[in-house]
């Protein structure tokens, strides 16, 4: 067999999906608050040092058993890609770097070797090698932000802010994942992380260290939860994009509030790109609509097309946040995402229709 026979996506893509967010939400909050050259290399080292693990994984039990496989060469050429890449991003950063970036890596290495022993342990599905691995990425997060030059009181809080969710988060949704699978978890432990979760974000905040927003969107997320635990169980599938959408919220309120409180983050360019996304839906909602009405199927670019809309949508939310004033134009675009979301569900031609309708509703405003 030669190695060209091997699925690159077998080998190149993590099997698990919960990390991504893990690995995305902290980069993404870098991004956010100190937008430059220093955190685009964060973003590399995270990102690829994620991607790494998968096919160094591979290659560390294959040589474990003495044999060397088709997958083994081609996992070894793909994870030494991955490594280039991230020690690359890491290089870019520290030529770029506006201060001492380091020391939230350094803290996070021995959580790092706890969850590759966990790792190759066959045990990274446990709750607290999970906790390690979630941890260790959301120091990318302070990293970012001391690289940019910043206060170490918002690294603090960046941190602290992904720490609590993430915590949170993983309680919650493993006690989920369980139920969804036949079984029956004691459901306290997961009602008492969600809601000392807040209230520890609450206390936080009274000291200084977090912005009222993250309060708030840990708030919704211990509420959300506390009433999922209630209600009959999901697919997992469900319960990791809700996860992720909880994630993009507290993430989106961290940087709302350091916005809100004088710093210069990349939320302040978010009216223009609302506007200019704006405009750009505007005739692909006519065409999506014309185009559901002539097919009865809705495709994948479809629903992908949908996320544009969703994100339009949360963008408006942003823009009143930073006006407090009750514009028209980014209500009636949520107005018209909800609307486009209930007829999605409904039988042709409901959803051309929906496309049509949310298209004269941008349109209006």
């Amino acid at each position: 067999m030669r190695a060209t026979s091997v699925p690159l996506k077998a080998v190149a893509l993590p099997t698990e999906h919960g990390g991504w967010g893990f690995t995305l939400e902290p980069i993404l909050l870098g991004l956010l608050l100190s937008p430059g050259p220093h955190t685009l290399g964060l973003f590399l080292l995270g990102l690829f040092g994620f991607l790494a693990r998968h096919p160094l994984k591979l290659v560390y039990q294959d040589l474990r058993k003495g044999k060397r496989y088709p997958r083994t060469e081609l996992a070894l050429k793909v994870g030494g890609a991955y490594l280039a890449l991230a020690l690359l991003g890491l290089l870019l950063t520290a030529l770029t770097a506006k201060g001492p970036f380091l020391l939230p890596l350094l803290l996070a290495v021995p959580l790092g070797v706890y969850m590759l022993w966990a790792d190759a342990s066959n045990r990274s599905r446990d709750l607290f090698p999970e906790i390690a691995a979630a941890l260790a990425m959301a120091s990318l997060a302070p990293a970012g932000v001391l690289a940019g030059g910043l206060e170490p009181g918002i690294a603090l809080g960046s941190f602290l802010a992904l720490a609590i969710r993430d915590i949170a988060a993983l309680y919650y949704a493993r006690t989920q994942v369980l139920r969804a699978r036949g079984r029956n978890p004691k459901h306290y432990p997961a009602h008492l992380t969600l809601w000392t979760s807040s209230l520890l974000a609450l206390l936080l905040q009274g000291q200084g260290l977090l912005p009222a927003p993250t309060t708030l969107a840990l708030f919704l997320l211990a509420l959300y939860g506390s009433l999922a635990l209630l209600r009959p169980p999901v697919e997992a599938r469900i319960i990791g994009w809700t996860q992720i959408g909880f994630g993009l919220l507290v993430v989106l309120a961290t940087a709302l509030g350091y916005t809100l409180e004088g710093l210069p983050t990349a939320l302040l360019g978010v009216p223009l790109l609302h506007r200019f996304l704006g405009w750009t839906l505007v005739g692909l909602a006519f065409l999506a609509g014309l185009y559901l009405l002539l097919r009865k199927e809705i495709t994948r670019p479809v629903r992908l097309l949908l996320g544009l809309y969703d994100l339009n949508a949360l963008l408006g939310l942003l823009y009143l946040a930073f006006l407090w004033k009750p514009l028209p134009h980014p209500l009636l675009a949520l107005i018209g995402v909800a609307l486009l979301h209930l007829l999605l569900k409904k039988p042709h031609p409901w959803p051309g229709v929906g496309f049509l309708l949310l298209g004269f509703l941008l349109l209006w405003h």
